[in-house]
């Protein structure tokens, strides 16, 4: 029965324009009496009794309904009627505020007391008080108080909680954060998906709880996490999305990883945290890449990252999560609490809970442990069974033996499906269709019913404490309903099992038009899950077109793991598709970003190249597509980084036909820095040239982002393949204005790979030159782009160009090191481009070292990949570099040889710099016929912007008279 009235400390209390009155029995506002019915009334005199602590739902059911069965949606009722008379807006609440999942705060401030602050983080649970539903676990729960001790202290703390389906996961979570009392704590999610969800969607959806309670959040995540604020559109105006998007253009995952690294640190510093993420068997690869990273980092943070999942399906289905729990044990960075099944004592515990009398009947419970195996959901939904027989004349064990208990959990859930009515079975397949949560309105479009009969079924399956689970208060906004959700997922899994293929297809196609709907109204409904939807509803052609537009979503996201994924899943489907121009055209798409991901995750192997010419060939029949420039592009990009020149200008060509027919200039600039940077590579000086002055031409009028079809600023990019065409020319003097014009533009763009592109080419620029100071400085410069953007394309080069300057700097043994390696991984990638100029630095590198054959041995490599892939732009410094070998092993003539066959290069490629070089090398080690000094002579007249170089300098010394003796 309800609650007396009669209270030995009757609340009186005045709020702001309110009075209120326990042992009269009213609420006044500005001396007005409010009509409230009793139950509402009772409940905000509770609340009020104990002003500024969390009542737990349990504890208000019982102090307002007292033994009354009552389910928390009757209470949901009451404080939305106290919320209604209060004029209290539950998402700014003045008087009654909802901690989400676990109960309601009376936070009024009395009119004799002064304000309490603000509470600036999300709250758990107050008090340690355990909840009286809460059986054992006392071992588990010590231990998660220990971590939570370890992480107050400031040692980071990583705690697995694992355990098959319905052992009671999630419950111990919930009591061990209630435990906590009024701590800082962000919980998220992760749910069953089809391929690769969306990337850290679990930590997203924590960090925007987090956001919402405390307001400080947002500021620092500007500050140290800009790629996760961009995750978060909410917290920023259109204006500074569009400002971080331009600076984050070309940023890779693993940048997120460390902004979120740095962000917990920081957040830390001014309090303890407890991250909780539930459900990691249905995790993205990139959270549990994250919660790698966060547990080896080694700066202290009073952190605890709490998460579960289902031990079983980790280890039957080869989960990603189990390698990473074996190493993290391994090196004791994690903790696993591994649940087991109750025992006898705990079953009798779970059944008192129902009947103090059945407890005590040691038959009864003996039984029932052995026929549910102890698992906490086995043993109450059995129990619940059990005891809805209680008006049974036979005995409870009589019961318990006569119901047809199942051996698994699938039975039990047999047994509930069955015994629902039609309309009920109708509503739960659809709600089982749309995943372990839905929206009421989304399944009432799936039904063609009214939402508000929907909502009424949902409510009544709710009261059953079976099937569905309330809406989570707070979650909701004034346009939206917090989504419904299963009890537990399994009984979602099985009643989508039991749903006939054809009539589960029929619903996924419906669920998928209503999301359509709703996404088009403004709900956040992802392509990921639309594609899922088609794709099970045997939509190829709809499937398709979300998939494309989920896979260039992750990867706007920095995830290119998710959409190789996504697109793996799609090239499966396009076999069930007709033919016709559509399915070309989704083709066309798909496989452009396929080989993207591919790309970017795995580097310029044969996937990714094949990818990008099942594309190209497509592209033949659909030349008008609109992804032309960046296939193009791509593919072209692609060939030339694996050295497959020939190919990549075949592409190349194929872009300027084409842009020539559409005007589009995209085309015309793809087809002009592919084409000059294979003919610079080549050794073709003159075409490179022509390509890159028109590609110049083309770029300047045009404001194209770098990202959305170039690798970088194709501005950028032009100059600095100009930069070695000056240099080669002896235009020095030029070269260095377009260098700092160049990066002018990169820092004004402020794009990380524009930045790393003119770096790159400043290096190779003074590589040439010999400038071994400035080519390690540089390599610096690089290696931190790399670091704070994850930029694939420059960790190789950083390693070469800094081992280069070593074996100049007096450590060419370190030197060779890093070329050699940075060289063979390249090489893994798939990477052969300028493979010969590298190769050289390794020879030149061990020829410092004084191993004249170790160098001559590399030095044959790096000519067979010159000879292999026509590269001949590094071959005149190839052949010096064989002539100071033959020096070293004492063979002049052939060192002669070799420093003329330079010079006859030089002359070839029209590189008077190259020449130059060749042939101060002649005067100084050979004897040089006076045609070769009066050459040399000419040169050094014709190079004036040289005149301050080094070789210059040799070469002017080399031709002053000797003085007379």
């Amino acid at each position: 029965m309800a609650r007396s009235q009669s209270t030995p400390n009757p609340v009186r209390v005045r709020f702001d324009e309110f009075d209120l009155d326990e042992a009269n029995a009213c609420l006044l506002c500005n001396g007005k009496a409010v009509a409230l019915a009793p139950t509402p009334f009772n409940l905000l005199c509770e609340l009020a009794r104990q002003p500024g602590t969390l009542l737990t739902k349990d504890a208000l059911l019982d102090a307002v309904w007292g033994h009354q069965f009552v389910s928390e949606s009757v209470l949901k009722t009451a404080i939305s009627d106290l919320r209604t008379v209060l004029v209290d807006n539950p998402r700014e609440p003045r008087f009654i505020e909802t901690v989400s999942r676990r109960g309601y705060r009376f936070i009024a401030v009395p009119a004799s007391a002064p304000a309490a602050p603000p509470v600036a983080t999300t709250v758990a649970a107050a008090g340690p008080q355990p909840s009286p539903s809460f059986i054992g676990r006392a071992d588990a729960i010590a231990r998660l108080q220990q971590a939570w001790d370890q992480a107050c202290s400031g040692k980071r703390a990583v705690v697995w909680v694992a355990g098959e389906p319905g052992i009671g996961k999630t419950t111990l979570i919930e009591h061990f954060v209630a435990s906590l009392g009024g701590i800082a704590c962000a919980r998220g999610q992760c749910v069953e998906h089809y391929g690769p969800g969306e990337p850290y969607l679990p930590v997203l959806e924590a960090l925007a709880e987090l956001c919402r309670g405390d307001r400080t959040l947002p500021a620092l995540l500007r500050s140290v996490a800009p790629t996760w604020l961009l995750q978060l559109p909410w917290l920023s105006t259109a204006e500074e999305r569009d400002v971080l998007r331009r600076e984050l253009t070309g940023v890779g995952p693993d940048r997120m990883l460390r902004e979120m690294g740095e962000l917990l640190d920081r957040y830390t510093e001014q309090r303890p945290l407890l991250l909780v993420t539930e459900d990691l068997h249905w995790s993205d690869r990139a959270t549990l890449q994250l919660i790698d990273y966060v547990a080896r980092r080694r700066p202290p943070a009073r952190l605890m990252w709490l998460s579960s999942f289902r031990l079983a399906e980790v280890i039957a289905l080869d989960h990603p999560l189990t390698p990473l729990r074996h190493e993290l044990r391994l090196q004791r960075l994690c903790q696993e609490v591994v649940l087991d099944p109750f025992s006898e004592i705990e079953v009798a515990d779970c059944v008192a809970q129902h009947s103090a009398t059945l407890a005590r009947d040691e038959a009864f419970v003996r039984a029932l442990h052995e026929r549910t195996d102890g698992v906490p959901l086995f043993v109450s939904s059995v129990i619940t069974e059990v005891m809805e027989r209680a008006a049974d004349e036979a005995t409870a064990e009589g019961r318990l033996a006569a119901m047809a208990v199942p051996e698994n959990l699938a039975a039990i859930i047999d047994h509930y499906i069955a015994r629902l009515d039609n309309e009920s079975r109708a509503l739960l397949a659809a709600a089982a269709v749309c995943g372990v949560e839905f929206r009421v309105d989304t399944v009432a479009l799936a039904l063609e019913r009214e939402v508000a009969s929907v909502a009424d079924a949902c409510e009544m399956l709710v009261r059953e404490q079976v099937w569905l689970s309330s809406p989570r208060a707070g979650e909701g906004n004034e346009a939206r309903e917090p989504p419904y959700g299963f009890r537990h997922a399994l009984f979602r899994q099985v009643l989508y099992d039991r749903t006939a293929p054809s009539a589960r297809a029929h619903l996924h196609r419906k669920v998928g038009a209503a999301l359509e709907r709703e996404r088009s109204a403004g709900v956040p409904v992802t392509a990921a899950v639309l594609a899922m939807h088609f794709d099970r509803a045997r939509q190829p052609i709809t499937a398709l077109r979300y998939y494309a537009d989920a896979a260039e979503a992750a990867l706007l996201h920095f995830s290119p793991a998710s959409a190789l994924g996504l697109t793996e899943r799609a090239s499966a489907l396009l076999q069930q598709a007709p033919e016709g121009e559509e399915r070309d055209a989704l083709e066309i798409a798909i496989a452009t970003f396929h080989g993207v991901s591919a790309f970017q995750s795995l580097g310029v192997g044969i996937e990714a190249r094949d990818a990008f010419e099942r594309a190209y060939v497509l592209l033949q029949r659909r030349p008008g597509h609109a992804m032309r420039g960046r296939l193009l592009h791509g593919f072209g990009y692609v060939l030339s980084l694996r050295g497959e020149y020939a190919q990549a200008l075949a592409v190349a060509q194929h872009a300027e036909a084409r842009s020539s027919g559409s005007n589009d200039p995209a085309l015309m600039l793809a087809a002009c820095i592919v084409n000059g940077e294979v003919h610079q590579l080549q050794g073709r000086p003159q075409a490179a040239l022509a390509w890159i002055e028109r590609g110049l031409i083309t770029a300047e009028p045009l404001d194209l982002a770098a990202g959305e079809i170039f690798v970088a600023d194709p501005q950028v990019t032009l100059l600095g393949m100009l930069v070695i065409e000056l240099v080669h020319r002896g235009l020095i003097e030029q070269a260095r204005a377009h260098l700092q014009r160049s990066h002018e533009r990169a820092r004004a763009l402020r794009q990380p790979m524009t930045q790393l592109v003119a770096t790159w080419h400043e290096a190779l620029f003074e590589v040439r030159l010999g400038n071994a100071e400035r080519v390690a400085a540089l390599a610096e410069e690089m290696q931190a782009l790399v670091d704070e953007f994850s930029l694939a394309q420059g960790r190789m080069a950083c390693r070469w160009y800094r081992g280069w300057a070593q074996a100049w700097n007096g450590a060419p043994l370190e030197g060779y090191g890093q070329i050699h390696e940075a060289c063979e991984e390249n090489a893994r990638l798939g990477m052969r481009s300028g493979t010969s100029e590298v190769l050289g630095y390794a020879a030149q590198a061990l020829l410092l070292a004084g191993d004249s054959d170790a160098a001559q041995v590399q030095l044959q490599e790096a000519r067979q990949a010159a000879d292999e892939l026509a590269e001949r732009v590094y071959l005149p410094q190839l052949w010096l570099l064989e002539a100071a070998i033959a020096r070293a092993q004492g063979r002049a003539d052939a060192g002669a040889a070799s420093v003329r066959r330079a010079i006859d290069e030089a002359r070839a490629q029209q590189a008077p710099w190259l020449e130059l070089l060749a042939l101060v090398d002649l005067c100084e080690h050979h004897d040089a016929a006076d045609a070769e000094r009066s050459a040399l002579a000419h040169l050094v007249g014709r190079l004036p912007e040289a005149g301050d170089t080094t070789p210059v300098r040799r070469a002017r010394s080399i031709l002053q008279p000797a003085k007379p003796a």
